[in-house]
Formats: C-alpha cells, sequence, structure tokens
C-alpha cells in the first residue's frame, strides 16, 4: 500500500481549525468530496477553517458494483483486507500527516469507505497535542452495534460525531447483504450507543434520494450549521 497522503483544497478563512475530507469520488459514481460544490456547501454549513483531502491507495477504493460481481468468500476477504487498511490508515498514518502541517484542533468529514478510516481514526487517537473536535459521517459503512464500542470511538472527541443515515439506501442494505453482516451499517440505521457526543440524523425524508450529491445532501446537514456557525 501507498502512504495516504493529505492535499490542501482551501486555506482557513478566519479560523485556525482543519477539516479532513475522506471518501468519495470512487464508490458507485459519488462525487469526489473535495469538489468544489461539496466544499461550497461545507463553506455555507459556516465552516471557517482550512479544508483538506485525505488521500489513499487507489487499490482500497473498492465499489459496491466491484463487491457484486464476486463471490460471497472473496467479497469478505476484500472487505477484510481494505478494512484493515482503514484502520491503519486512521490508527497510524493520519495522526502522523496531521501532525506534519502543525495542526492543532481538527475534525473529519467522511463518506462511505472514508468512515472506516474516521472511525478508527477517532477510537485510536492518540495524538494529545492535537484535540479532535467534530467528526461527520455520510453513508457509514461501518457496524452500528456495541460490538464497535462507540463509546470508546467517541471518547476522545471535544465534539460531537454527527452520523447521517438513510433506510432507503439501498447500496449500503445490499452491502451488508453480500458481507453477510448481522448488523446494519451505521449508514442506514441509527448507531445504537446512547451518548450525548454521538448524534445520529435520520436524513431519508430529507434527501428523498440515496444519491449523496450536495444539492440532496444540504437540507439534512443543516443541523451542522448550528455547530459550525456559532
Amino acid at each position: 500500500m501507498k502512504q495516504p497522503y493529505l492535499i490542501s483544497l482551501e486555506p482557513a478563512r478566519s479560523s485556525h481549525d482543519i477539516l479532513v475530507l475522506m471518501g468519495g469520488g470512487h464508490e458507485d459514481g459519488v462525487g469526489t468530496m473535495g469538489d468544489r460544490a461539496w466544499r461550497s456547501l461545507i463553506r455555507e454549513l459556516g465552516w471557517q477553517g482550512a479544508i483538506y483531502q485525505l488521500a489513499w491507495d487507489e487499490s482500497l477504493n473498492i465499489s459496491l458494483t466491484m463487491v457484486a460481481q464476486l463471490e460471497s468468500g472473496e467479497a469478505i476477504a476484500l472487505w477484510n483486507r481494505c478494512r484493515n487498511q482503514f484502520k491503519r490508515i486512521g490508527k497510524s498514518f493520519l495522526p502522523k500527516l496531521l501532525w506534519e502541517i502543525a495542526a492543532t484542533r481538527v475534525s473529519f468529514w467522511s463518506f462511505g469507505l472514508g468512515t472506516q478510516v474516521a472511525y478508527y481514526g477517532m477510537r485510536e487517537w492518540s495524538e494529545a497535542k492535537i484535540d479532535l473536535q467534530d467528526v461527520v459521517m455520510l453513508g457509514g459503512t461501518v457496524r452500528r452495534d456495541a460490538s464497535k464500542n462507540w463509546q470508546r470511538a467517541t471518547h476522545s472527541l471535544q465534539g460531537q460525531l454527527f452520523n447521517f443515515y438513510n433506510t432507503e439506501d439501498l447500496m449500503l442494505h445490499r452491502l451488508s447483504h453480500l458481507l453477510d453482516w448481522q448488523q446494519s451499517p451505521c449508514g442506514i440505521k441509527p448507531i445504537r450507543e446512547i451518548s450525548p457526543q454521538i448524534v445520529n440524523i435520520d436524513a431519508t425524508v430529507q434527501m428523498q434520494t440515496a444519491v449523496y450529491a450536495p444539492d440532496n445532501c444540504r437540507q439534512a446537514l443543516g443541523v451542522l450549521r448550528q455547530k459550525w456557525g456559532e
């Protein structure tokens, strides 16, 4: 695996905070989270800090279409291999990359496969000199049950975890079926553990579609304006 790296997309406006975008762009037609339309929406929601994109090895950018062409055993093996690499990125590489750019306060904005990196990043967070603020998850591919110990995962957060889920996301339903998950991912149902740091937002009615485009997500993501626009 090639080492992941950070791409600077926009400088800070009036804050020292850094937002790291992760995921999107290779997951069955979803627009890149770092493209201009998404960045414009993030600014509209009140984000004033710098914006970076986390990039990783292309071999990890698997899609549901790719997984669906495999036998069950092959699909599970591929998923487990990629998940282990995402864990490594979140736990080991990401804190080092943020330290190298002298970050002091960071938040994560994650989609799809990127939610794996965000989850392991916050769960294994150990960089005492960098405050981990908020984590946003869209189309989460992390199981929502207690086995993931979400309270431990959010323990390092200074802010909150915002989990946006869509019960009608058929692609996530199909993914969990192909991988023989006994529990559904957090992208289609709320995280089960109760914590003031975990905010589940049902985006099903507000999005009216499973396509994660800025215009489709704008209304559901409005809750972030209350946090970032303060």
